[in-house]
């Protein structure tokens, strides 16, 4: 079995334990304060896991941002669309310096195929979001 494929597995498996030198420098991304990370209306299949900072879930109202929400450390963005092949819904801005795990579709695949924890951690991170939204609603 090939080296890259060996990793996969093992994030998979381990996920926070596997993050040694070689996972965060094969698929680590760092981006600067205000950067964008996703951008809405793009259509991309990455997703990331947010391992450092905190970045702007925004959306575009005419010409500014309005910040919907703020994640950090442990959450995964991008799992919208990366699923379901739509367009981006909201832009993310790193807020600060960020740290993240950057995976494609390919690689992701293999994870998330492997390990059940991944399904839990997915399915936490739509639960999250879904109660947000469901909060959010509640105050108009």
């Amino acid at each position: 079995m090939s080296d890259a494929y060996n990793e996969i597995m093992r994030i998979a498996f381990q996920a926070e334990e596997a993050l040694d030198e070689s996972v965060i420098s094969k698929f680590g991304r760092r981006f600067r304060d205000k950067q964008v990370m996703i951008r809405e209306g793009d259509i991309q299949q990455k997703i990331f896991w947010i391992l450092q900072g905190e970045v702007y879930i925004t959306r575009k109202m005419e010409d500014k941002y309005k910040v919907l929400a703020t994640l950090g450390a442990g959450e995964l963005i991008g799992e919208m669309s990366f699923f379901d092949k739509s367009v981006r819904s909201a832009t993310v801005i790193a807020k600060g310096d960020v740290h993240a795990l950057e995976f494609t579709k390919e690689n992701f695949a293999d994870i998330y195929a492997a390990s059940p924890m991944w399904t839990r951690r997915l399915l936490v991170s739509f639960a999250r979001r879904i109660r947000g939204m469901v909060e959010r609603l509640g105050q108009f």
